[in-house]
């Protein structure tokens, strides 16, 4: 037995002997659904079975592994996050809360509700804040049971090591840009922005719209298009998965892009399955899909959510590289501006510092 499969086992053993309603926080992709699995097999074949999952390509993950493992139970049923409401006046043997820390306050909500008619309860996550943990803890009394870091997992050979490049681009002060009626460059669009900012907290006013508005800026940066364009050109025979804040930077990559806006569901199969080296996508690819072998990740926008950034480095962690190291090589792009630089020292909040560099 290798050592995932262990600690799996050794996991399962750990939770079922527990009083059976708590959080699994094990690393990005150490198995947490075969972890599941060897839980699930402690019930009967037709126990009653919720799995609560937050997008579709996660769903397939688990059916995927269902038949790997040969688990057959007609009495399993899968829910989205945003679907969970529909279930909370039926009791079952066990409800699974996969990737439970990206619940909203409301879904959180539907949870309390749920909670209260069903026992046995599995939170699975692979990346989880203090806040988050906190909030899990307080709003529905789930306690971290067992903890496999990410650094534990490099140790132990399930992940790869890693290295996050940090590259710091200045605005854009050249190319005029209309925006509302005045034509400016980003930059000083971006003075402007927080200027307002700054007066409107001086007066003790609201200042969520305009945070929106300096947010969707550095989302739209020419600066920070370039910058990832180069290093596509310079890696253009390399796989590199690219994460992007908005369909139109993506889009405008040169390479193909796969969104909400794309209903090609081929493009992002393609690229899964290793039939072209670059893709761009936008708030897709984070969590429960395996690509075959990248060579490195590069983020064109992030935000201040740590939990975010670790989802996205760690599509790049249980690969085999091409490079000697076996090193997943992480690009993050980031503008000069004070306010991102502390999104950025926030997201990067699950790291090793000792991994980060600032080119």
């Amino acid at each position: 037995m290798d050592i995932r499969s262990e600690r799996q086992r050794e996991f399962a053993e750990k939770w079922l002997a527990s009083d059976r309603r708590s959080i699994i926080y094990a690393a990005p992709r150490f198995g947490k659904i075969f972890l599941s699995l060897n839980i699930l097999d402690a019930y009967s074949n037709d126990a009653d079975i919720l799995i609560a999952y937050p997008d579709v390509k996660i769903r397939k993950s688990w059916e995927e592994d269902f038949d790997k493992r040969g688990y057959i139970n007609p009495n399993v049923e899968f829910t989205t996050h945003l679907s969970l409401k529909k279930h909370v006046e039926k009791k079952y043997d066990l409800v699974i809360i996969d990737e439970i820390h990206l619940l909203s306050e409301a879904q959180i909500e539907v949870c309390k509700d749920l909670f209260l008619l069903n026992k046995h309860v599995l939170g699975l996550t692979g990346t989880l804040s203090s806040l988050t943990r906190r909030t899990l803890k307080n709003e529905l009394s789930l306690d971290v049971l067992i903890e496999y870091p990410i650094e534990k997992a490099i140790e132990e050979g399930i992940v790869t090591d890693y290295e996050i490049n940090i590259i710091k681009v200045p605005l854009d002060n050249m190319i005029l840009q209309t925006f509302g009626k005045k034509r400016r460059t980003e930059l000083m669009q971006f003075k402007s922005i927080s200027w307002v900012i700054d007066k409107l907290e001086s007066e003790g006013k609201d200042t969520f719209f305009m945070r929106l508005k300096r947010m969707r800026l550095i989302q739209n940066s020419i600066a920070k298009k370039d910058a990832t364009k180069k290093l596509l050109f310079k890696y253009r025979d390399e796989r590199v998965l690219v994460f992007c804040g908005i369909t139109k930077i993506a889009d405008s990559l040169g390479i193909p892009s796969y969104h909400s806006k794309v209903n090609e569901a081929s493009i992002f199969n393609d690229f899964v399955n290793g039939k072209f080296n670059h893709l761009a996508v936008v708030k897709m690819g984070n969590t429960g899909v395996t690509y075959k072998p990248l060579n490195m990740i590069i983020i064109n926008y992030f935000d201040s959510n740590s939990e975010n950034l670790a989802q996205k480095i760690n599509r790049a962690m249980s690969m085999e590289y091409n490079n000697p190291d076996k090193k997943a090589k992480i690009y993050i792009i980031s503008s000069m501006e004070p306010v991102e630089q502390k999104w950025l020292n926030k997201a990067l909040a699950f790291f090793d510092k000792s991994k980060i560099k600032y080119l």
